[in-house]
């Protein structure tokens, strides 16, 4: 019996050993540089446990609003959990002063070209991993949400869908908006954000200096449901209130249907801030507005780049 017993455990560890020799267990988190333009670029990169060696991953681009850092936006989004269980590449890049360059030419980011910096981390990332090219993702939260909007119309070459957090597409490239490839699009937008207004105009606070200027929440919509040639008539549905105390609730627009199978989503969040639902609140609610906690904004845009088909 002894001698059964010993055999069993040995076949269990060596079973244990086999598995082991076809996964890769490493997960890892590590800030990286990157030379654009002669500046050193940095950017921390989340590669998730227990790959198979022959699987491709794919890759969300996390990128964090004016006067934060990719360090910031990866505790706040809390992409990393996700990244393990589903298996996609996260990376959180860093903008030059804490800001990045996205279309509304403001004053101090506008001479960094960002567009560049994006498209050689993704070969970086590219070249060192078994990246799969054909499902490269973007989010991001206000200023890095806005960027997103303009990554969507020079890389929509590499996009395939966008997701901005408290964001519009800029004035200045609304004339000229017409990305070369359909990309989807899910847009989470509070109707009472203080910032990014729901409805168009000045970035920024009533009081002090303008940061350019956005369109509305509705009029960016309609611009991703012309491009996108979806259907008009959305699916709508409300979004469980589970948390009565945060003062908001939202409702999720789905508009199907469109070219090269892709869609356009809007979840409203009524009286909703400028914040990432299911975050942190970082900045006071009297200044920012109510955070949303019905939901998890990684979770929700995860599983909308998880189903979005390949163009």
């Amino acid at each position: 019996m002894k001698s059964f017993g010993k055999n069993i455990y040995l076949l269990i560890l060596s079973t244990f050993f086999l598995l082991f020799l076809n996964v890769e267990a490493i997960p890892q988190t590590k800030t990286e540089t990157i030379s654009v333009d002669n500046l050193k670029r940095t950017y921390i990169i989340h590669i998730p446990q227990l790959v198979n060696p022959g699987d491709k991953l794919p890759l969300v681009i996390i990128l964090h609003g004016h006067g934060g850092t990719g360090k910031q936006i990866m505790k706040n989004s809390k992409f990393n959990g996700l990244s393990d269980k589903e298996k996609f590449i996260a990376v959180y890049p860093d903008g030059i002063n804490k800001g990045w360059n996205d279309g509304r030419e403001v004053e101090g980011n506008d001479k960094y070209d960002d567009i560049k910096f994006m498209s050689l981390l993704i070969d970086r990332i590219r070249d060192n991993f078994n990246l799969d090219t054909n499902r490269i993702f973007a989010t991001g939260m206000s200023n890095g949400a806005i960027f997103s909007f303009y990554l969507a119309l020079k890389l929509s070459d590499r996009i395939l869908a966008i997701a901005p957090v408290a964001a519009n597409i800029p004035e200045l490239l609304v004339k000229d908006y017409y990305p070369e490839n359909p990309v989807s699009l899910m847009l989470i937008n509070g109707t009472a954000d203080p910032l990014i207004k729901y409805g168009g105009g000045k970035v920024g606070f009533k009081i002090g200096k303008s940061h350019g200027w956005t369109i509305s929440t509705d009029s960016t919509i309609n611009i991703f449901k012309t491009l996108n040639k979806c259907s008009n008539e959305p699916i709508i549905t409300e979004i469980p209130d589970i948390n009565v105390d945060d003062d908001c609730f939202a409702t999720k627009y789905e508009y199907k249907h469109g070219v090269k199978d892709s869609d356009v989503i809007l979840i409203k969040i009524e009286n909703g801030g400028h914040s990432w639902p299911g975050g942190v609140q970082n900045l006071p609610k009297f200044l920012v507005g109510n955070l949303c906690r019905d939901f998890d904004a990684a979770t929700v845009i995860w599983e909308f780049f998880k189903t979005t088909k390949n163009r």
